[in-house]
C-alpha cells in the first residue's frame, strides 16, 4: 500500500504538483489548469486518481486537499525542495564537501532554494567573482562566515565598512592571524569601527565561506580533495538569507569577540 501510494504521488509530476499546488488552498480545475500550463483533460485524469486514494476531496466545484492530503503535501514540500536544490546544481554537490555543513543546517538545505554558479573571468581569477562584488557593493548588511584568506576581502570590505554597511565576520584563527600580520593597519582600522563586528572562531569551519546580507546568499564549499577554487553558489530568496543567517549564528555561538588587537 505505501510503494502504491508513493507511486501515485511520485510517478506523475502533474499529480505531485497538483498535491503542492492545492496547498494554498481550494481551486477550480481552470485555477490548476491555469496554474500548471497543462490542459484541462490532461489534469482531469489525475486529479481523478487522487480522488481515488483520498488525498483530494471536490465539492462547490472546486477541489482541495483530504486532511490527510494536505499532512502528506506539506511532508512532501521541503523534500521537493530539496531534490530541486540537488538537481539544479547536480555537478557542484558532487563534487564538493556538502559534509562541511553543520548537519542542522544540511537538515535545512531546501531553503536555500533556487541558485546559481557563479566564477571569475580568467582575467581577474584572484578576485572576487563579478556577480558577487557587485551584489556585495549594494549591500546594507554582511554577515560571513570564512574559513580561506583572500587579498580581496580586505581592500574590499573595508570600503564597504567605511560607507558605514553593518558587518560581522567570522574567520578562523588562521585567517586573522594572517590579516593581523600582513593588514594590521587595516585591520585596526576596521575593528575600530561601530558598524563593524568581528569574531575568531578556534575549531574548524570546514566550508570556505558562507555569505548571508540583506539581498543574497553566497557560499563556497571545499571541493572533496580539500582543494578550493574561487567560485561561489548565489542565491536570491528569503528563505536563503534566513539560512545563511543561521549558520552564522551557529558558529558565532562559540567565537571569540575581537575588540582589540
Amino acid at each position: 500500500m505505501e510503494l502504491a501510494l508513493l507511486g501515485t504521488i511520485f510517478l506523475s509530476d502533474k499529480r505531485k504538483d497538483s498535491l503542492l499546488l492545492l496547498i494554498d488552498g481550494p481551486m477550480s480545475i481552470d485555477d490548476i489548469k491555469n496554474n500548471l500550463n497543462v490542459t484541462t483533460s490532461a489534469i482531469m485524469t489525475q486529479i481523478k486518481i487522487l480522488i481515488d486514494h483520498g488525498l483530494v476531496v471536490y465539492a462547490n466545484d472546486r477541489y482541495f486537499l483530504s486532511n490527510f492530503g494536505e499532512v502528506i503535501a506539506r511532508k512532501m514540500l521541503p523534500l521537493v525542495k530539496t531534490l530541486q536544490v540537488y538537481s539544479d546544481n547536480l555537478e557542484y554537490w558532487d563534487n564538493h564537501k556538502f559534509s562541511s555543513i553543520p548537519t542542522l543546517l544540511q537538515d535545512r538545505i531546501s531553503e536555500i532554494g533556487s541558485c546559481s554558479l557563479v566564477e571569475p573571468d580568467l582575467n581577474r581569477m584572484y578576485e572576487l567573482p563579478k556577480d558577487l562584488e557587485d551584489n556585495l557593493a549594494e549591500a546594507k548588511t554582511i554577515m560571513e562566515v570564512s574559513s580561506y584568506f583572500s587579498p580581496a576581502y580586505t581592500s574590499k570590505y573595508l570600503e564597504y565598512a567605511r560607507k558605514g554597511v553593518k558587518m560581522s565576520l567570522i574567520v578562523t584563527e588562521h585567517v586573522f592571524e594572517r590579516i593581523r600580520d600582513e593588514y594590521r593597519p587595516t585591520l585596526e582600522e576596521f575593528i575600530s569601527m561601530g558598524n563593524v563586528d568581528l569574531y575568531v572562531y578556534h575549531d574548524d569551519i570546514g566550508l570556505a565561506s558562507c555569505i548571508a546580507t540583506d539581498k543574497f546568499l553566497s557560499f563556497a564549499l571545499f571541493f572533496k580533495n580539500g582543494m578550493y577554487h574561487n567560485h561561489a553558489m548565489i542565491g536570491y530568496e528569503k528563505s536563503a538569507l534566513k539560512w545563511g543567517e543561521a549558520l552564522f549564528e551557529y558558529f558565532k555561538t562559540t567565537s571569540l569577540y575581537v575588540d582589540g588587537i
